[in-house]
């Protein structure tokens, strides 16, 4: 009877050890308080996230003048430029409601187009007799050459995937919400 008394006691005292155990460590877990304010400060700090590139050579014609060899002068410009497209995430907006995470993501749009002045290479020059200055002429083929590239943005489907991956990074930024036993469940919106 002393064996069998002893044997229920060593129990007991197992169970109260891991139970005491079990609530020591919930006791002493950190609370994560999840807000629509603290996703929102990590978002904006993101800021203006570049979520598609485009790399591309391009080739603009720039003219001036009417009359060929009198007036007229023109030259084919080639250039290298880097176009990028993102999101703006300061402009997002986060709601927590419960267990559930909406975030509104803005649309997708060109962030800027930059064109590398070392690579432009200059052919098929013309010159004119009356209209030599060309203080201007490489600018304004500049201008020709921003706007040729932004064109190239809508062709590409740039601005889509630009959407698509800062879905996927949003998603990747909360995923340790969105799991686990008192996971949230996480809903992205396009505005």
């Amino acid at each position: 009877m002393k064996k069998l008394l002893a044997v229920v006691v060593a129990v007991a005292l197992v169970a109260v050890g891991v139970v005491g155990t079990l609530a020591f460590q919930r006791a002493f877990e950190p609370s994560v308080k999840l807000s629509s304010t603290s996703i929102q400060e990590q978002l904006t700090n993101a800021s203006e996230l570049a979520t598609a590139k485009l790399e591309y050579r391009g080739l603009v014609r720039y003219e001036n003048g009417e009359i060929d060899f009198i007036n007229k002068k023109g030259f084919t410009m080639v250039y290298d430029a880097e176009i990028r497209a993102g999101v703006d995430l300061s402009q997002a907006s986060v709601d927590v409601n419960g267990h559930t995470i909406t975030v509104r993501l803005p649309a997708a749009q060109l962030l800027g187009v930059e064109i590398d002045p070392d690579s432009l290479e200059f052919y098929d020059s013309t010159f004119a007799l009356f209209n030599w200055e060309n203080k201007q002429d490489t600018a304004e083929a500049l201008k020709a050459a921003h706007s040729d590239a932004e064109g190239k943005v809508n062709q590409t489907d740039m601005l889509t995937q630009a959407d698509e991956q800062a879905r996927t990074l949003v998603e990747n930024l909360l995923r340790p919400f969105t799991q686990g036993e008192r996971a949230y469940t996480l809903s992205i919106v396009a505005a």
